[in-house]
């Protein structure tokens, strides 16, 4: 009885078998996976032939890595640079880097004898944003200049906060 029925599920078809895989020549078949991940995916007509999923994945690797130097230079240019808020007419000065990291603050002595606690920090809080300001505009421009040169798309102007 069991040979019977060995018997019958080999002589059966394969469509009937569900589980059972069918039968077909491996070079007739190729997967899509593999055509996308090695370029054989073909072209259209009037299309340029594309490198596959592979050789973009490595495309945007190698683009992400000059990213990521070119990035790290900056930071430490704006490391290094230094810009200044002023306030009062020059009385009060706020020096920060362009990683906005604070600096220094000067204040002129006569102005410090003549004004009162909160003139002084109304005029310290408006230097702070003056400096800020500027060194936000430093780091747009480094990074515009950035992605215009890698080829991503830039805006036509820095956000304002």
């Amino acid at each position: 009885m069991k040979i019977h029925s060995i018997i019958a599920l080999i002589a059966a078809p394969s469509s009937v078998l569900g589980f059972a895989p069918a039968f077909t020549s491996r070079s007739a078949t190729k997967s899509v996976s593999s055509l996308n991940l090695f370029g054989g995916g073909g072209k259209k007509d009037g299309e340029e032939k594309k490198a596959g999923g592979m050789g973009e994945m490595m495309d945007n690797f190698k683009k992400a890595q000059e990213i990521g130097a070119k990035t790290q230079k900056i930071q430490a240019e704006l490391a290094e640079e230094t810009l200044e808020g002023l306030a009062a007419d020059g009385r009060v000065v706020v020096r920060i880097t362009g990683q906005q990291k604070p600096q220094g603050v000067d204040i002129d002595p006569d102005y410090l004898g003549s004004v009162s606690a909160d003139e002084l920090s109304a005029s310290l809080t408006t230097a702070f944003q003056d400096a800020h300001e500027k060194s936000l505009t430093v780091m747009n421009k480094k990074m515009m200049s950035l992605y215009a040169d890698m080829g991503l798309p830039v805006a036509a102007e820095p956000p304002k906060e």
